[in-house]
């Protein structure tokens, strides 16, 4: 069938809507003159001219997607909510804002016993396989918690929570990097790592973080990775100045947030990947990780995806380098990560458990079928606690 242009759309959902107000006029008089019987089946009529239309949640978007002056509309909310110091909203997705304009987060106290648990095992597992574990925690906005609350004047227990799970981890023989450790001894402003109107970091500090997990897996994984691959005069930096919004930044509305800054980075010595598609091998460089059409300031912010996901989630063979097979469990944070790490290792490959896992497949025969030497699990530390609701996050931490 062909497709509803948006006008025929909206002329098709205003006609069934102004039906359905006639239809509840009618029910009002058979409900006050006749039976209940006559209400349910006036009831019914109404929703079959609703499912006429199409499916409910299907007409609420393209409702949406066709709604007049819609983006002027959306940041005529944000500028309303700004001008009258609304700063958290959509507390249900973990939004609050700054009095300087950034999005950052709140998170509630959580115990740790069921990501131990998991965690605990699985190393037990890949010990009894010769497999090397290392953890890499990735951090919030906010390295001190005092930071939100002096902010927000409600206490937020991210970094506690952390620090609990790590010191449970350091009691069990896990070893792990905690990248808030590298963040104070440098002295890096940790806010900066991380987009105004997005929870993910940088792609700099996606290249940063890597030089510190590598020289983890120097550590504790049996590597000897030369770390000033990761020097950033090896790299290039490419900048836009205020040309997208990032997910979160969507639901508040460029009036209020501002549009993002965004830099790629890219290494400037020769690279030589073979990337592991579905349907077979990619001979390639590390450009094979960068989908740069995405890069057009152009596009309408509130409709197009966030730059961070330009990076894509790409398995691989390093041409260059002969020794290392490494699976990364990771989240969103590690589409910056994992192209990076790939430059140190022979092979790099890279599983969301969120969105790569179905609940038949067996975590374990995989890393062993597939002859894995090392699991790096990189998660943002908000992962952690993730068990307490049955959402999206839920499967993270189980290892089976």
């Amino acid at each position: 069938m062909e497709k509803m242009s948006c006008k025929e759309f909206a002329e098709k959902i205003t006609f069934s809507l102004l039906l359905c107000v006639c239809m509840c006029a009618l029910i009002s008089v058979f409900f006050v003159k006749n039976t209940g019987s006559n209400y349910a089946r006036a009831n019914e009529l109404i929703w079959y001219v609703i499912k006429r239309t199409g499916d409910l949640q299907d007409i609420q978007d393209r409702y949406t997607d066709c709604f007049w002056k819609k983006d002027d509309f959306i940041n005529l909310n944000g500028w309303l909510a700004r001008l009258f110091g609304i700063r958290s909203y959509f507390k249900n997705k973990g939004i609050y804002i700054t009095s300087d304009r950034w999005i950052t987060g709140w998170y509630g106290k959580t115990s740790s016993d069921y990501e131990i648990e998991q965690t605990v095992d699985f190393k037990n597992f890949l010990d009894a396989n010769e497999i090397k574990l290392l953890y890499v925690n990735e951090p919030v906005k906010y390295i001190d918690d005092s930071v939100f609350e002096k902010e927000f004047g409600m206490p937020s227990y991210s970094n506690r929570n952390l620090d609990v799970f790590l010191s449970r981890l350091d009691e069990a023989g896990v070893h792990y990097v905690d990248l808030r450790d590298g963040i104070r001894a440098e002295g890096l402003d940790v806010k900066k790592m991380f987009y105004r109107t997005d929870h993910h970091w940088t792609t700099p500090a996606g290249l940063w973080a890597t030089r510190k997990i590598a020289e983890g897996m120097n550590a504790w994984c049996g590597y000897s990775i030369d770390t000033g691959i990761y020097d950033k005069s090896n790299y290039i930096f490419r900048e836009w100045k205020g040309s997208w919004l990032g997910e979160q930044g969507v639901l508040v509305a460029e009036s209020y947030v501002g549009r993002d800054d965004y830099t790629e980075v890219k290494p400037k010595f020769e690279t030589s990947f073979t990337f592991k598609n579905y349907d077979g091998l990619e001979e390639g460089n590390f450009d094979g990780f960068i989908y740069e059409l995405m890069y057009d300031p152009q596009n309408n912010v509130n409709a197009h995806p966030s730059w961070h996901y330009s990076y894509r989630k790409r398995n691989v063979i390093n041409n260059k380098v002969g020794y290392g097979k490494v699976l990364i469990l990771g989240d969103s944070y590690d589409y910056v990560v994992a192209p990076f790490i790939s430059l140190g290792v022979r092979e790099c490959d890279f599983i969301c458990l969120r969105d790569d896992s179905t609940e038949d497949f067996d975590l374990r025969k995989f890393i062993l079928d597939n002859g894995y030497d090392t699991v790096l699990v990189c998660y943002a530390q908000f992962m952690v606690g993730a068990h307490d609701y049955q959402g999206a996050n839920y499967r993270m931490f189980t290892f089976h």
